[in-house]
């Protein structure tokens, strides 16, 4: 029986962490993102996704500061289409929008003034530019 003992425990707390939701699925999608916690008040920067762009084109945020992207995917062409909204001269890491997926992050802006592309990566000739003002 005292061998078995350690092989009961495991069998137990594995048991429970799965009845509790345990480590849970960190890579579920959620179709439309909440506000981030904190982000509520922040300048929001509104995006689209669709098959050959995103809109607006352009925008302008000031410098080095925190704003909220809210970046919608309304592909209807292959709804299996992701697209990404990337800038890594600007220090914008990689977001992933689904189909039909609306998502609310934080980003902050780039320090130095200047107009820079950014874009998808999934699909390259889907790019913007982001005007960063003092």
């Amino acid at each position: 029986m005292k061998r078995y003992f350690p092989l009961l425990i495991s069998i137990l707390v594995i048991l429970g962490l799965s009845a509790c939701g345990g480590s849970g699925n960190s890579d579920e999608i959620i179709m439309d993102e909440p506000i981030p916690a904190g982000a509520e008040d922040l300048m929001r920067v509104e995006l689209e996704f669709t098959a050959d762009e995103i809109f607006p084109i352009t925008v302008t945020v000031p410098a080095d500061t925190d704003i909220l992207f809210v970046i919608k995917n309304t592909d209807t062409v292959d709804l299996n289409e992701d697209h990404n909204l990337v800038g890594p001269d600007v220090g914008l890491q990689e977001i992933i929008v689904v189909p039909g997926q609306t998502v609310r992050r934080v980003w902050h802006t780039y320090d130095v003034p200047g107009e820079y592309r950014i874009g998808c990566t999934i699909h390259p000739w889907i790019d913007m530019t982001v005007v960063v003002e003092e």
